[in-house]
């Protein structure tokens, strides 16, 4: 690269700049590994800064993972710094090791945190990453293998998240080693980076370069220019699915199935994409098959179903209505417990208290819904009254009826979910079930002309006067 390469590669980085918008004046951190691409960053960043009258500082994490050389690159990293008069900021990861699980995951995790905290003590508006167009294709290519749909293969923008801006994008890995050799500017090569055991190293060593040399030359330009599409296309559905969410999930709340399943197939995944963005924070270790399960459950059930997201939270369907569940499903609840003629017979694992009291035939009123009911006394004699929970097989014969019913087909009719089916009390006289609290009543110990004293039941959730 001559000066007149050279020139042309700091321009590139100048537009991209412009297009990312940062103003004269701005404060930048540079993330500095030591590597080729953050030491070009840095050293064109110097060139324009000047020019672009931005303030720079550098940011390095030491990951502590490959022992000498990890220090020996923070050493370079410093050394680099105190030559550019550049203020550097260096801090050692604890808690990696080379043995754990995700190891890259937990590491990527562990930098993007130092550089959080790293801006804010520096008060950088921006935060320069060193990613250029093949990585950008190799992220394509990853995630293309993995199953990614339009959001995952849109891959990495010039921008965001957040203060994360990317200048060097739009130029490749030769752009940038013909730059530094250029200006004859070392750099440290990480060894890790040829570690055959790492998915992104075997698709920059082996599989693109089989790609480029053997099928299709220039596959990189066009998984980097898939990307871009990718991006334009992710923001038209994302506003699109925008505009849907804010008419299904009011304020996040519970997402109206029944308008869900009217919206057009290619903003289903979007919507929810953008729901449990909301519900669940952010969207880290939620993968298209966590979306399109979601889909499934969303519009072919069951109606009362549900399905595990990344955090430990759940997908609960409750008929056309779906909610994201902080806890696990509601143990089953064994209990049987003898009503009382007359006070409070309290059932905590129903979360019911049941008030009871005697009543003359002629005093007694019909109550005005199924949270109370009326029996003869003279029929409950023999086996009195007892609350339980539910169990599968259930049958009632409901007042009015000929036949019995499933209790569970009830509760479906109803539309009360599995998760407080377990623990919904029964009330059986003997053998037979009488009454469903707040739901139904069976025909039995009905009371008549003939009947004498009445036994009047109310049921009302602890805790509640009434």
């Amino acid at each position: 690269m001559g000066q007149r390469q050279r020139k042309t590669f700091l321009a590139e980085v100048r537009r991209t700049l412009e297009r990312v918008g940062v103003r004269p004046g701005a404060a930048m951190l540079v993330a500095l590994s030591g590597g080729a691409d953050s030491v070009a960053l840095l050293h064109a960043l110097v060139e324009l800064r000047k020019s672009c009258g931005f303030r720079l500082t550098a940011a390095h994490l030491n990951h502590a993972l490959r022992g000498d050389q990890s220090d020996s690159d923070q050493r370079f990293c410093h050394d680099l710094c105190t030559r550019l008069k550049l203020r550097f900021v260096v801090e050692r990861a604890t808690g990696l090791a080379p043995a754990m699980p995700n190891l890259e995951e937990a590491a990527r995790l562990a930098r993007h945190e130092f550089l959080s905290r790293a801006a804010l003590q520096t008060g950088s508006d921006y935060v320069a990453l060193g990613h250029h167009a093949d990585d950008q294709a190799e992220t394509v290519l990853m995630r293309l293998l993995r199953g990614a749909g339009v959001a995952g293969l849109s891959a990495m923008a010039e921008t965001g998240p957040g203060r994360l801006i990317r200048p060097l994008l739009s130029l490749s890995r030769a752009d940038i080693l013909s730059y530094l050799e250029e200006i004859g500017a070392p750099f440290v090569t990480d060894a890790s980076n040829f570690s055959s055991a790492l998915l992104r190293n075997r698709i920059r060593h082996d599989l693109l370069p089989t790609l480029n040399r053997e099928y299709a030359p220039g596959t990189s330009k066009r998984l980097a220019a898939l990307a871009a599409e990718m991006q334009s296309v992710d923001s038209f559905l994302s506003r699109a699915a925008a505009r849907e969410l804010s008419e299904m999930a009011p304020a996040l709340g519970e997402l109206d199935l029944s308008r869900f399943v009217r919206v057009d197939p290619a903003l289903r995944l979007p919507v929810l994409r953008q729901y449990l963005a909301g519900r669940l924070g952010s969207l880290r270790r939620v993968n298209r098959d966590h979306l399109e399960g979601l889909s499934h459950l969303c519009l072919a059930g069951p109606a009362n179903g549900e399905m595990s997201l990344p955090g430990g939270r759940r997908a609960v369907r409750q008929y056309d209505r779906l909610r994201i569940a902080d806890r696990a499903p509601a143990v089953r609840a064994n209990f049987s417990t003898p009503l009382a003629l007359e006070g409070t017979t309290e059932i905590a694992e129903a979360g019911l208290a049941f008030e009871a009291s005697l009543v003359g035939a002629g005093e007694a009123a019909m109550p005005s819904d199924h949270s109370a009911a009326l029996f003869d006394v003279q029929a409950i004699v023999a086996h009195g009254l007892t609350a339980r929970n539910f169990k599968p097989g259930d049958r009632i014969r409901p007042l009015g009826m000929a036949g019995t019913r499933k209790v569970k087909d009830v509760f479906i009719d109803k539309k009360l979910p599995p998760r407080v089916r377990g623990r919904f009390p029964v009330v059986a006289m003997g053998a037979r079930i009488v009454w469903l609290p707040g739901i139904l009543r069976g025909d039995g110990a009905l009371v008549s002309t003939a009947s004498r004293t009445v036994l009047r039941i109310k049921a009302r959730q602890l805790g509640s006067p009434d």
